[in-house]
């Protein structure tokens, strides 16, 4: 396979993507005089200065209101693109030292619809009204204010523009909002401290605006400055402010600090191997904790996060999930100190694994060591302690963004008892410090920006014992540049990032053995295993090129990734050794006609080869979308998989093939505006080796009486896998496989799950949060059976012709590969299981005063996974799934509940 030219492609794609970073600035300035300047014709709006605070109070009748002019000329995107809002509107915006006031005249001739949600909820039967302030006025990032006639708050920090706009809902300013609704329409009255603000010092301000209103009744979205949908839009598209002059940055300092309350009932079982019970823990077990939240603002446009010892009882917990592959699962961050800002280190390098730089669960982690077999009981803590965090973000009037966050996480130990009653202590993680830095500078507008990002972690191993488990030192970093062309319509971007660990030789070899890169393989001519090093570099980098406006949209893309990147100290990723190659063409018709109100359609592909030059996957996608005139909508994809090789399929061992196959997908979804709402998708995959799946969901979601709502969401998932990895066994005489024996089974899996939320909203105060996720998984393994031969998919059943397979009295297999030939025989034990798992969690959340907050939670956690034992003939049927049997032994399990109070106080002294 041209092994020998591994070399050559390794340095090519990497230089390629080095060589694609450093023009992409020169290019954008290049361009700089034939970008079309969209500020230049954009709508303008004058805020007025008043010498007094005003009433919040959602009438509107003070006479000071009429001092400032009126936006009124609203455009449709939606239904009638481009066409004025049916219904009177006008927005006005005042001021004082402090604040900024926005006053909104939304008119109706018809029903106002109306919806209480907890704050940050999405809400599609509700009008809406939406004011977007980009304070920094540098085309990239805003502030979003939105609320319903009920005056629920919805506030974000908004970033990027087009199909790259996020936001972050985890910001939660302390600002005023009251409404009022009356037989002409509904009003709105906001005051916003510029102290949840950040701007530029100047004394006479420009920021860009932009406003929107949803009117439900008429299916209408509407915005202020007007961007047609076949174009970018986003904060480089608004209007802007002006008239605002020689304000102060107001109060510095905001502390929240807090003290909770944690009660946990579990069920505590009996060890076997032990005479007497837990020492550690009786299963009604108390604790406490209090810790401080701090937030100042150094400059008006930089501020300083800190959090001591913080608490994220509040927290939901993550989905149940069975793994029964080498790779990690990613669950999504929740902590609102990590989630708030990441936008600034945000640095995807796309390179094989979907690798982030910066994945902050990291932080906090369960911890990576163990306690000794000979333990009956111990005290291990579930995770790991953030001693402190500080996070310092913030944008210069130059164009430059910079951030900043160090967290520290203390020493934990596990105290442990034999079952000779002999105490024992043992360190199951370091002290460890964990930094990210990052800057970027914007150019031409925020059309075109240049970045760098950098981490480290550095861990204390004197004296823990983990010194040949984790890695002493990681290091990452990035450069990446972006650019709009043409327009904005086409995309050039770039990234490179190098990697650095360092260890002792078994833990650099730990990670050079990892399945990201499996640098052991046998048969691997362009990878060597290095049992001496004591630290691995390596590196990614992409190049993309897009067109993102337009009726005709694509692009192309190149990563490669070196088999030496590793960043999972402190970041996410699942492969190395990869290149990447990607392209997608599509047209989207925007204009409604008889039938559909919008549609499109797309070809996509991937190719991605190791750097040895095999082939490990190519695919060619079709797929298409649209959406009715009703607003009810579908979506569909077929995929063709092409035969390839796969490196992974034995985890370390021999090249194998992987068969081709076919996939796709079909969706559904109703009107997502109407009280009841569905989404249901299908799916299915199979290939030519007899493997297939198939999946399907539905979620349903119930809105009603103004205030409650009800999602529900059953999934279920059945497939059979031809040969799922079982484990290796060490044999010289398996000669033929690199004297190891890859033992395989076919499995088939059942997976049945119900995720059930229910959420009431009081008042935009109080609120009530309850989610519950019943789950059923069971996994059937069929015979066991034996890799026949490297570069091959074929597979030599245990039992048939010399081989023999039989049962110990412990249940396991006993296998004997040759019969009464010279190998020897070796046990496998029975892998099928049934898992039952019901987590819930419920939060009662009020906020009694502005920005302080009482939560009440209770978490609810069931769980058991069955396995067969000899001579239990109560799992004699464990790996068959059976809804009712396993349905009943969920409910009936024994359950661990935990209940939580926390209380915190927002002070802004």
């Amino acid at each position: 396979m041209h092994r020998h030219r591994s070399a050559i492609v390794s340095f090519l794609v990497i230089a390629a993507c080095a060589a694609a970073v450093a023009p992409v600035p020169v290019v954008a300035q290049e361009l700089a005089a034939g970008q079309a300047n969209h500020t230049a014709d954009a709508p303008v709006a004058q805020a007025v200065r008043i010498s007094s605070q005003l009433s919040i109070d959602g009438v509107l009748d003070e006479e000071v209101w009429m001092s400032a002019p009126a936006i009124s000329d609203f455009r449709q995107t939606v239904p009638e693109e481009g066409a004025p809002v049916t219904e009177r509107t006008e927005i006005r915006f005042l001021y004082d030292d402090e604040n900024i006031y926005v006053g909104a005249w939304l008119w109706d001739r018809g029903e106002v619809l109306s919806r209480l949600a907890r704050r940050d909820a999405g809400v599609a039967d509700a009008d809406f009204f939406v004011v977007l302030f980009d304070s920094y006025h540098d085309h990239r990032t805003a502030y979003r204010f939105a609320t319903s006639p009920a005056a629920m708050k919805r506030d974000e920090i908004v970033s990027g523009g087009g199909d790259r706009t996020f936001g972050d809902t985890s910001w939660d300013p302390i600002w005023d909002i009251e409404t009022s609704i009356t037989e002409e329409g509904w009003f709105v009255e906001m005051r916003i401290p510029f102290s949840q603000l950040r701007y530029s010092e100047a004394e006479v301000q420009t920021w860009g605006l932009q406003v929107e209103r949803k009117i439900r009744r008429h299916a209408e979205d509407t915005m202020w400055a007007f961007t047609p949908r076949s174009e970018r839009g986003g904060v480089a598209r608004f209007g802007h402010l002006v008239g605002i002059e020689n304000i102060v940055q107001g109060k510095r300092l905001e502390l929240l600090p807090y003290v909770g309350g944690r009660a946990e009932y579990t069920e505590i079982a009996r060890n076997d191997g032990a005479q007497f019970a837990n020492p550690y823990r009786s299963g009604s077990d108390y604790f406490g904790n209090a810790g401080l939240d701090l937030k100042y603002r150094v400059t008006s446009n930089v501020t300083l996060d800190a959090t001591l010892n913080p608490d994220f009882g509040q927290v939901e917990v993550d989905p149940a999930v069975i793994n029964l592959t080498a790779f990690e699962t990613r669950f999504d961050e929740k902590r609102p100190f990590f989630i708030e800002g990441a936008e600034i280190f945000d640095f995807g390098t796309g390179g094989g694994g979907g690798s982030q730089l910066l994945y902050s669960r990291r932080i906090g982690r369960t911890p990576q060591g163990s306690i000794p077999g000979s333990a009956v009981y111990s005290d291990a803590p579930g995770s790991t302690t953030i001693l402190g965090a500080l996070k310092l973000t913030g944008k210069t009037p130059s164009g430059w963004s910079l951030g900043a966050l160090n967290a520290v996480t203390g020493e934990e130990s596990a105290s442990y008892i034999t079952g000779a009653s002999e105490h024992g202590e043992a360190i199951v993680e370091p002290l460890t410090n964990y930094f990210t830095g990052r800057i970027r500078r914007d150019l031409r507008g925020g059309t075109a920006a240049i970045g760098l990002i950098g981490t480290a972690v550095h861990r204390d191993l004197s004296d823990t014992g983990l010194r040949s488990r984790l890695r002493s030192a990681a290091y990452s970093a990035g450069i990446d540049a972006r650019a709009d062309v043409a327009d904005r319509e086409w995309t050039l971007a770039a990234e490179l990032s190098p990697s650095y660990i360092v260890g002792e030789p078994e833990v650099i070899s730990s990670a050079q053995r990892s399945s990201a890169r499996y640098m052991h393989r046998p048969d691997a001519d362009h990878l060597e295993l290095d049992p001496t090093a004591t630290s691995m570099l390596g590196a990614t980098g992409r190049f993309a090129v897009s067109k993102q406006a337009g009726d005709w949209q694509g692009g192309a893309t190149l990563n490669g990734t070196t088999p030496g990147y590793e960043i999972n100290d402190l970041g996410f990723q699942s492969a190395a050794d990869r290149v990447n190659l990607s392209g997608d063409f599509g047209y989207d018709e925007l204009d409604p006609g008889s039938v559909f109100r919008q549609w499109g359609a797309d070809v996509s592909s991937r190719g991605t080869w190791n750097f040895g030059g095999e082939r490990q996957a190519f695919e060619v996608t079709g797929s298409a979308n649209g959406q009715l005139l009703s607003f009810h909508g579908f979506n569909a994809r077929l995929s063709r998989q092409f035969e390839s090789w796969d490196d992974r399929l034995t985890r370390g061992g021999p090249l194998a093939i992987a068969p081709a196959g076919w996939s796709g997908n079909v969706g559904l979804n109703t009107n997502s505006r109407l009280p009841v709402s569905v989404r249901t998708g299908l799916g299915f995959s199979e290939d030519d080796a007899g493997g297939w799946s198939r999946n399907a969901n539905v979620n349903v979601s119930i809105r009603f009486k103004e205030i409650y709502e009800i999602q529900i969401g059953p999934e279920f998932r059945r497939s059979h896998n031809a040969a799922q990895y079982v484990t290796a066994i060490a044999d010289p005489l398996a000669t033929h496989t690199f004297d190891r024996r890859f033992v395989f089974a076919p499995i088939d899996q059942t997976t049945v799950g119900l995720q059930t939320r229910f959420n009431a909203t009081f008042t935009p105060e109080l609120s009530f949060e309850l989610y519950a996720e019943p789950f059923l998984s069971s996994g059937d393994y069929g015979s066991l059976m034996e890799f026949a031969a490297p570069s091959s998919f074929e597979f030599n059943e245990y039992g048939s012709g010399s081989s023999t397979i039989d049962h110990d009295q412990q249940g396991r297999y006993v296998v004997d590969p040759d019969g009464a030939g010279p190998a020897a025989q070796f046990t496998v034990s029975n892998r099928d299981f049934n898992f039952r798992s019901l987590l819930g969690n419920a939060v009662l959340r009020y906020e009694w005063s502005p920005g302080s907050t009482v939560f009440l939670v209770w978490q609810q956690m069931r769980s058991e996974r069955l396995v067969p034992l000899a001579g239990d003939t109560q799992l004699s049927r464990v790996g068959q799934f059976e809804f009712d049997r396993d349905t009943r032994a969920l409910f009936g399990l024994k359950s661990d509940n935990i209940l939580l109070v926390k209380v915190n106080y927002w002070l802004n002294p």
